[in-house]
Order: C-alpha cells, then structure tokens, then sequence
C-alpha cells in the first residue's frame, strides 16, 4: 500500500518539486554531499576528494560503510584498532569495485591524482546522527 501511494503522490509533483537541491558540504579538499535517506537502512551519499587530498582517518565501533570509487585514482586503507598491518586498495573509476569499511579498522580514502578529482559513492548502514557519530579519529598510517 505505501509504494502505491508514494507512487500516486509522485505521479502528482509539480514541475517546480521533481529538482531538489541538496546541502553540499563543501571545503577546501572538496565535498560531501548526502544523497539518499532510508527509514532503516542507512544513506548514501558521495564525496569528492581534490588532487592530493586525504580523508577519512577515522574508525567506528558498529557503522560500516561501503565506498565505490566511480571517477579519478585514489587508494583507500584500512588498518585493524590495534594491529599495525596496513591494507590497501587501489581504486579507479575504471573499474568500479566496492570496498567495505569494516567496524574497528581505520580508514582513509586518498586522492592519488594531481589533477583530477576523486568521485566516491558512499553507502553507510545508519543515517548519520551527530549525538551519536560513533566516529573516532585516528591516523591509518601512524607516523
């Protein structure tokens, strides 16, 4: 019943209701944007790395997320809380791959070009609540 009515309401929009602008966090390593909300099955969203630009440095207890590359060159690391074994990845737009970021490993995404962006789709299982981030920073490579 709710996808007949979601579709009849759809079927209803005005011309002015079919674009919706999204909120663009953007800074000076590039944008994040949240595309897609789901009543309890997480987001989407998808980021855009500048040239060079390193992201992410952080891990979580339960989220996970699954990030797929679909323009530039980029890297994307993981390391387990507690070990020092580093996993990387090497991504590219041409060749669209999947890559889970487990709970408990630090990851990161890099941008490994000098001159293009870096386009990663994002899924995470749980809409991001800022009272509860379960996002705690620590460096994948530690120095």
């Amino acid at each position: 019943l709710e996808y007949k009515l979601m579709t009849t309401y759809l079927s209803y929009l005005p011309k002015e209701k079919v674009i919706i602008d999204l909120k663009m966090n953007v800074d000076q390593r590039g944008s994040f944007t949240e595309l897609i909300h789901t009543l309890n099955n997480g987001q989407v969203s998808i980021n855009i790395s500048k040239p060079g630009i390193v992201k992410g440095e952080h891990w979580h207890h339960s989220k996970w997320e699954t990030f797929i590359v679909v323009a530039g060159h980029g890297l994307i690391q993981l390391r387990k809380e507690g070990t020092d074994e580093i996993w990387n990845y090497e991504v590219s737009g041409n060749r669209i791959q999947a890559v889970h970021m487990l709970p408990g490993y630090t990851h990161n995404i890099i941008n490994l070009s000098e001159t293009e962006d870096l386009v990663t789709v994002m899924y995470c299982n749980e809409v991001f609540n800022p009272d509860r981030a379960d996002t705690y920073f620590d460096p994948v490579e530690k120095k």
